[in-house]
C-alpha cells in the first residue's frame, strides 16, 4: 500500500468519476484503476461499487477514505516538515560560510 494510491483513493471518492480523477492524480484511467484494484486486494475489501456509469463509495470504503485522508495529510505534513529543516540547515550553513569568509578576507572597509 502506497501513499500514492491513497491519494488516488481520496481522487476517486471526491470526483466519483474515474476520468476526472485520473486527470487530478496526472495518470491515466488504467493506471488509476489498476492501482485502486490493487488497493482493495490488498485491504480485502471493496472500496468503490462501480459500473459503467455509476461510481460510488462502499461502507468499507467511506470508512478506509477516513483513514486514507488522515494518512495523505501526514505524509504532506512530514514533507513539508523535513523540506523546513533542510532550508535552515542550508541557511545555517551558508551563515557560517559567510563568517568565515569574512574571517579570511577580513572586514569590508
Amino acid at each position: 500500500m502506497s501513499i500514492r494510491a491513497l491519494r488516488y483513493l481520496i481522487a476517486l471518492a471526491d470526483c466519483l468519476n474515474f476520468t476526472r480523477a485520473a486527470e487530478r492524480c496526472s495518470v491515466t484511467q488504467s493506471t488509476l484503476s489498476i492501482q485502486l484494484r490493487k488497493l482493495e486486494e490488498y485491504l480485502g475489501v471493496a472500496l468503490f461499487e462501480r459500473d459503467r456509469a455509476h461510481v460510488a463509495l462502499t461502507a468499507d470504503g467511506e470508512h478506509i477514505l477516513r483513514f486514507a485522508r488522515v494518512a495523505v495529510r501526514a505524509a504532506d505534513r512530514m514533507v513539508t516538515v523535513s523540506r523546513a529543516a533542510q532550508r535552515r540547515q542550508l541557511a545555517a550553513t551558508e551563515g557560517r560560510l559567510i563568517e568565515e569568509i569574512n574571517c579570511e578576507v577580513g572586514p569590508r572597509g
